[in-house]
Formats: C-alpha cells, structure tokens, sequence
C-alpha cells in the first residue's frame, strides 16, 4: 500500500446525529470528534441546509489547521450514489434524490466524497481495521438502524445499482411492524434500537417487569433501559436480547450459506452498549449454519473503532483521490 501526506475532514451522518473528524492519511484522528445533534422527526424531513450550517465553522476550522486539506468524505445511513453524492433513499431522515453531496461541495468548495455508513465501516475495517488481512467478510451494525455491507474477493461489493449490502431489509414478517424503508416487517424492525426499546416498553406495559419501569423515566422506555437491565438478570431484558440475538444470527448466517463469508465484524450504538450480544449471537448462529467448514472457521469480531464508519469516510477520499494506493474497490 502506497500513501503520501494529506488530510481530510470526515462526517458520518446518523439518524439522531452528525460526528465530525480531521484524518490524516494513515488513519489518524486529529484531535477529538465533534458530535452534533441531529433534530430528528419520524414524521419531518431534516433539514439538510441547518445541517451544513452547522459544521461550517468545523470545516472552516480545518482549513486554517491542515494542508493539504484535500476533501470531505461524507458516510450516511441509506442509500447514496458515490459517484454523485446524491442521497437516494435515506430512511431515518427521510430524504429521496436529495443531491446533499453537491450542496456540500458547493458550500465548502472543496472535493466531496460521499457513501452508505456501512460501506464506510466495511471500508475502514478492512483498510484499518480487524479485518485487514480477510478477503470475504461483511460489516454489521445495530444501532438506530440494522445492515451492513460486503466485502467479497478483496473488494468492496457494490452490486448493480451500487445499493448492496442492507440486508436489514431483509422480511422476516410481512405483516410486521411499518420499517422506515417503506415496507413492513423487516429485520430492522425486529433486532435495531428502536425495536429493542418498543419491546422494553410492551414488557413494563405488561407488568413484566418492575426493573424496567424503574430504571425508565417517566414511564418512557429506551434501548438503554433494557440494555441496562439486561445486565442486571432482568428475566424479561434477557429475554428481548436473547430474541435479538437469535434473529441477528437467522439473518447473518443467510448471508454465511450464500457467500462462505469467513468474518463478520459487529459495531454500532447496541453493540458498543451490549458487547455481550456478539457473545448471544455466537452462540446461536451455529445451529443455523449449513456447512461444518463455516462453524469452524467463522469470526465475529467487534470493530475497532468506536465510530468506524467516520474512520471509513476518511478513507474514502484517500482512496478516490489517489491518496491511498490500495485496489479495494473504492
């Protein structure tokens, strides 16, 4: 791998938050990551014009400390066109065609480099990261959402439309809970935060559980206030974890029997809370794997960033500027 000197500034856009880093062309952060909250409303489009407002001053910032600054690499929760930057699908923030790329390079005047969180991560971990030396893995994250992306053959696996990878999309129930996609009853809907804390919320509704009734505020159940009563024996926690667990590896080991992945690598806002869910995923996944060779040899490993799509954003754009010499399909 050949690298010479530059840096960047990277933005993973979430659904409840933008984070904020200056990266130099070896992978490291400069200083600290901001984090600014993104106003979310299930039921509003965000507004991408108070969201560039908002990191001018971080860019502006970045121009006077760095050189050469050669770009912003841009990850987001949905579906994005990386040559365009176009945001396509965007589910959480409800965006469709928005061309949030392009009014990004507008604004800052500086090269934009746009692409899906997971492919971000996946780009990260690979480059980076715990799965440097594999050649067939996926990237998972549960967090406010539930996906991934590919890595097939030493490559980056777009697909056709260069939309591959959500496999949270996936049905598991189509008479099921209303998913932000869309349609109805997707993994999503079943194992992401939000599914972990409307289950939390039934239970203490229920009365089947005292903990979470107390833990919660104002009678308001959150993924933490399971998370947090899972780790206390909780029956009726662990058994919604448990749950999770299960569903997280029915879907992951599809993907196993289909492609002989040999690693997948787990991060998001659950699992950075929950690292115990990889354990639970574990230990279920086997049953469900086809081939002997695969519960011999599959890993699931945490990621090893705290943020690794922001890690990822920023080796989009050494990897598409020629920053980064490395064929893996960027």
């Amino acid at each position: 791998m050949t690298v010479r000197p530059a840096y960047c500034i990277a933005i993973d856009i979430g659904g409840t938050k933008m984070a904020l880093g200056v990266f130099n062309s070896e992978g490291q952060l400069q200083g600290d990551t901001q984090i600014i909250p993104v106003s979310f409303d299930e039921h509003k489009v965000a507004d991408a014009h108070q969201m560039i407002f908002a990191i001018a001053p971080y860019v502006e910032e970045a121009r006077q400390r760095y050189s050469p600054l050669i770009g912003i690499g841009l990850s987001i929760c949905g579906n994005i066109n990386k040559e365009t930057g176009e945001a396509v699908l965007i589910p959480n923030l409800h965006w469709r065609h928005l061309p949030f790329g392009s009014m990004v390079r507008n604004a800052f005047q500086l090269p934009v480099f746009a692409g899906t969180d997971v492919r971000a991560a996946a780009l990260a971990e690979r480059l980076w990261g715990v799965a440097r030396e594999s050649q067939f893995f996926a990237w998972c994250t549960v967090g406010t959402g539930y996906g991934g992306y590919l890595f097939l053959n030493g490559k980056l696996y777009d697909g056709y439309h260069g939309f591959a990878g959500p496999f949270g999309h996936i049905t598991w129930d189509e008479e099921g809970y209303p998913c932000g996609c869309g349609r109805r009853g997707c993994f999503e809907t079943f194992v992401a935060g939000p599914a972990i804390a409307r289950a939390g919320q039934a239970a203490v509704d229920a009365g089947h559980s005292p903990l979470m009734a107390e833990l919660s505020q104002s009678g308001r159940v959150t993924t933490q206030t399971v998370i947090q009563a899972y780790q206390q024996n909780d029956p009726a926690a662990v058994s919604i974890i448990e749950q999770v667990a299960r569903l997280i590896a029915i879907n992951l080991s599809g993907l196993i029997n289909t492609l002989d992945l040999e690693m997948i690598v787990m991060g998001g806002g659950v699992i950075q809370a929950c690292p115990q869910l990889i354990e639970r995923i574990k230990h279920h996944i086997s049953r469900y794997l086809m081939s002997d060779e695969a519960r011999r040899d599959l890993r699931l490993e945490r990621e090893t960033f705290t943020n690794s799509a922001l890690y990822g954003a920023a080796a989009d754009v050494f990897l598409r500027s020629g920053v980064i010499k490395e064929a893996l399909g960027a």
